[in-house]
């Protein structure tokens, strides 16, 4: 071992993956941004195709209603 190289101990977690300090995993907490995003993303789209083609608002909300009744 080179001089003034500080060696790791054994099991000091170097090879655990990040975490936030509420104990959250990083990676989750970027899946969790990114899935917000796409569901926004989502809605947008969805609105504007209802404002864009009324008549499919109209059958969507349809086909939504007897989703729920079922």
């Amino acid at each position: 071992m080179p001089e003034g190289a500080i060696a790791e101990p054994v099991g000091s977690g170097a090879d655990d993956p990040p975490t936030t300090p509420g104990g959250e995993l990083v990676a989750d907490a970027a899946r969790l941004r990114q899935r917000a995003v796409f569901l926004r993303e989502l809605a947008e789209a969805r609105a504007l195709l209802a404002r864009s083609t009324p008549w499919h608002g109209r059958t969507a909300g349809l086909r939504r209603r007897l989703r729920q009744s079922t």
